[in-house]
């Protein structure tokens, strides 16, 4: 039997199911037999049925659709972490809806857009909009999970990297390297992460400083890309003030740093200075850079963040949590530790 227009009780008669067994069958989520819901599909199949995802969304009020609010994808980890977090939405058979909101006189319009639709959640990562933003989703009655945030909602659900041990590591590994004279570089256009991975690295240092152990600096680059760590490094080569050991708050102006280190032929890596980057982005483990850096996690991020977001569905009134997905340093070429 074959119908052109085949409803959910059609397929519950055919495969001999209630037909609320059928709607669960579709829900990734629910409890039902493999067996049973392979029965429901072949007969799904059979009659050329499809789930009606508006009926669905009218009955549940929202929709199988996850917003994912990101700017600055020029930066390869939010690149990274992009992919990462749209994989583990369609893993929990939820849909990916992404808003980019890096142009701002379109922030309005692009925010509308996503309110229109009966969200399940929304996922907010780092260099996108104020607190004001989540609010307005929590106003709805949406949940929210912000990653990579300064905001403390009382509602809404946080996903932070350790960014401040970040820091603390990079330093300690100058230090037991017996590097007197470091640096700590980071964007002039201020993020949460920079900065804290920044607090971190010259917190870890105040001993040292206090006993002249350590010369600390920090220093800033117009923007956290590549282009902005060729200048940074260029201008610093003609400075003549090289220290013995950097930070960078990003692999991507650290990557650009080595190559400008590289075309000048004045300095060498690791044995005049050494380099220390952080996020662990793809370019970082190819030969040409060897970075050294501290790990974040683009795919625990990412798990993390939607595992938050499903338990919020799962029990709406739980309190909200705040979670911090630790740090690790990963060892290659540019930095050789004492130990």
């Amino acid at each position: 039997m074959n119908k052109a227009n085949a409803t959910s009780a059609d397929v519950a008669q055919l495969a001999g199911v209630s037909q609320s067994t059928v709607s669960r069958s579709y829900d990734p989520n629910s409890r039902i037999s493999k067996s049973t819901r392979q029965k429901v599909f072949a007969a799904a199949e059979k009659l050329h049925y499809q789930v009606n995802k508006a009926a669905q969304t009218m009955i549940n009020k929202r929709s199988d659709l996850v917003g994912l609010v990101t700017a600055g994808l020029g930066d390869p980890f939010r690149s990274e972490f992009l992919n990462s977090l749209v994989l583990a939405v369609q893993e929990k058979g939820l849909r990916p809806m992404i808003i980019d909101v890096t142009d701002e006189q379109m922030l309005d319009q692009q925010l509308q857009t996503l309110l229109q639709y009966q969200l399940s959640g929304v996922i907010i990562t780092s260099g996108t909009p104020s607190e004001a933003v989540a609010n307005a989703f929590i106003a709805r009655g949406t949940p929210v999970v912000l990653v990579n945030r300064a905001d403390h909602s009382s509602e809404a659900d946080i996903i932070n990297f350790d960014n401040e041990a970040a820091g603390r590591l990079a330093a300690q590994e100058f230090v037991a390297a017996g590097k007197h004279k470091v640096m700590v570089v980071r964007s002039k256009v201020s993020s949460y992460s920079s900065v804290m991975r920044s607090n971190g690295f010259k917190g870890a240092l105040l001993e040292p400083m206090r006993d002249s152990s350590i010369q600390v600096e920090e220093r800033f680059c117009e923007l956290g890309d590549y282009d902005s760590g060729i200048i940074f490094g260029k201008e610093l080569i003609a400075s003549g003030g090289m220290p013995d050991g950097i930070f960078f708050c990003m692999d991507y102006i650290a990557c650009g740093f080595i190559d400008a280190i590289k075309h000048s032929g004045v300095y060498s890596i690791p044995r005049d200075v050494a380099i220390i980057g952080c996020d662990d982005i793809t370019i970082a483990r190819y030969q040409a850079y060897a970075l050294t850096t501290i790990r974040q996690s683009a795919k625990e991020m990412a798990s993390s963040a939607v595992s938050a977001l499903q338990a919020r569905l799962d029990h709406p009134s739980a309190p909200p949590i705040q979670q911090k997905i630790g740090a690790a340093v990963i060892f290659r070429h540019s930095f050789v530790p004492n130990h």
